[in-house]
């Protein structure tokens, strides 16, 4: 026999957690699932789904395959998180890339919360998750994702609507800068040195069109017209908007594309090699394409190999990202402007994000003037110190 529904007054409330009205005033009291036994929660609403939520996830055991057969629903992180994707996620126009990332965030949530019933999580519970397993960016991105994913199990009526977004009132770290550095000329001369040829192409590809990792890697060489010395590239980030089409004529790309055909392998990509073993993986089209996280692994390890970031620590260190920023300051340096030139070739939206990507380069001394007349202000030190 399935088990019987809660009454309404305890509907919204945590398993375990009943209500009951005395001289009209509610109070509340917690049944022990593990011993049957009753302890009172005192009359603060709140406070009570806050204790029962803290309880339920020290004595609840996960939810198996005989509860389900005997009629209790799934209400697991489990079957949130893939309601989520089925019922939301992949209804969304996403870049293949941002749909990419929030589906490794997740498979985390998955392996870390699954099993766990959705409301027993409340502000202290997901806090300490966040704090414990997440740092900085990490952090950032992840309470994110899990934020839109209670706000969606409120509106499915997972999570009672009644209360807040366990979520979003957590510390949201979103306030603090950066450590990692940027890039110099010399650096980029330091690894492009020792790089194999397909990074060197990587990297010239970058500081020129000044896209990032993900357009880099994915450039083909029938994306590029030799008759017009123009390379087509879709910013992936940023495809739904109209300044994501980026038609680039440059008269350097066709040394680059020329090198890169030179490279005894035939492939469809300008940035291609030859790996080691042939293994398959998800989104890979041909067998010398380079996939985004190898990617960056294998230039973290030409970087490291040079001695010019010894005495940085390896996590501020730059990424191969900080290409496109030194390209964009190379830009300005050569006077070409931010409004009409780079921020275009950037696809940025405002002048704002590329003056952002430009920061950090060079100290930028302004120009100013100081011509007030000490002599009127304290006239008699003149004879004294000769002013």
């Amino acid at each position: 026999m399935a088990p019987r529904k809660r009454i309404r007054r305890n509907a919204d409330l945590p398993t375990n957690l009943y209500a009951n009205k005395v001289n009209g005033v509610t109070y509340y009291r917690y049944k022990r699932p593990d011993t049957g036994t009753w302890h009172q929660m005192g009359s603060i609403k709140p406070e009570a789904v806050a204790s029962a939520r803290q309880l339920n996830s020290i004595l609840q055991t996960p939810d198996d395959l005989v509860a389900k057969v005997m009629g209790k629903p799934d209400n697991s992180v489990n079957n949130l998180i893939q309601r989520y994707e089925d019922e939301y996620l992949d209804a969304q126009a996403l870049a293949g890339s941002t749909r990419q990332n929030a589906g490794y965030r997740l498979a985390r949530f998955k392996t870390d919360l699954g099993d766990r019933d959705v409301n027993e999580f409340d502000t202290r519970v997901v806090a300490d998750y966040l704090d414990k397993n997440f740092t900085r960016d990490s952090y950032v991105k992840h309470r994110q994702t899990l934020t839109d994913l209670f706000r969606f199990a409120q509106t499915k009526g997972l999570y009672p609507s009644d209360q807040p977004n366990p979520v979003t009132i957590t510390y949201a770290k979103g306030d603090h800068d950066k450590d990692r550095q940027r890039m110099t000329l010399e650096q980029f001369k330091a690894i492009h040195a020792i790089a194999p040829d397909w990074m060197q192409i990587a990297m010239e590809l970058a500081l020129v069109t000044l896209q990032s990792r993900l357009e880099v890697i994915s450039m083909r060489f029938s994306d590029y017209d030799e008759d017009t010395g123009e390379l087509r590239v879709v910013r992936q980030k940023v495809e739904k908007h109209e300044h994501a089409y980026l038609l680039i004529r440059s008269p350097h790309l066709a040394k680059i594309v020329s090198r890169a055909r030179q490279s005894g392998v035939v492939s469809p990509f300008l940035v291609h090699r030859a790996p080691v073993r042939r293994k398959p993986a998800k989104g890979r089209h041909h067998w010398t394409q380079i996939m985004p996280n190898n990617f960056t692994e294998l230039f973290r390890e030409y970087r490291d190999k040079t001695d010019v970031f010894d005495d940085i620590p390896r996590k501020n260190r730059p990424t191969f990202h900080e290409i496109r920023s030194l390209g964009s300051w190379l830009y300005k340096k050569q006077g070409f402007d931010n409004e009409n030139y780079i921020q275009p070739l950037m696809a940025h939206a405002d002048e704002k994000m590329t003056q952002e990507y430009q920061k950090g380069h060079e100290r930028a001394w302004v120009h100013v003037n100081a011509e007030l007349d000490i002599n009127t202000i304290l006239p008699e030190h003149l004879e004294k110190y000769s002013i």
